[in-house]
């Protein structure tokens, strides 16, 4: 495969159209990763969302996030939102998987399939 690294010039225009141009890199592509497993908290611990891990972590003036993800087996979700002094995390998990919620502080809460809210404080 060629492409080129330098295909968008300073002032905007493409350089040349149609030879080796591509913007369709993996490194631009990382963020939607980062933020479903990051900013989000969602990310998986086995095939197929098996197995799934929460961890939300607010911060960086973000008072909430939500991410989901159709796995071959059902829906798996995250929604975590900051109040002032708790932290509300609604997760639903697919039947069939394990679930958990690995806390800032390094405790885990298990969570049972289906939707479930839970709440802690900050």
């Amino acid at each position: 495969m060629w492409e080129r690294w330098d295909s968008m010039l300073p002032d905007g225009t493409v350089n040349p159209p149609g030879e080796m141009t591509s913007f369709n890199h993996y490194a631009l592509g990382a963020i939607a990763q980062w933020l479903h497993t990051t900013v989000a908290g969602l990310s998986t611990a086995a095939p197929g969302y098996g197995e799934v891990v929460f961890r939300p972590r607010p911060g960086g003036g973000l008072t909430w996030a939500e991410a989901a993800h159709q796995s071959p087996y059902g829906r798996v979700a995250i929604r975590r939102e900051l109040h002032a002094s708790r932290i509300e995390v609604r997760t639903t998990v697919r039947t069939g998987a394990s679930a958990r919620i690995e806390w800032p502080d390094g405790s885990v809460t298990n969570v049972p399939t289906g939707t479930t809210t839970t709440l802690r404080p900050t």
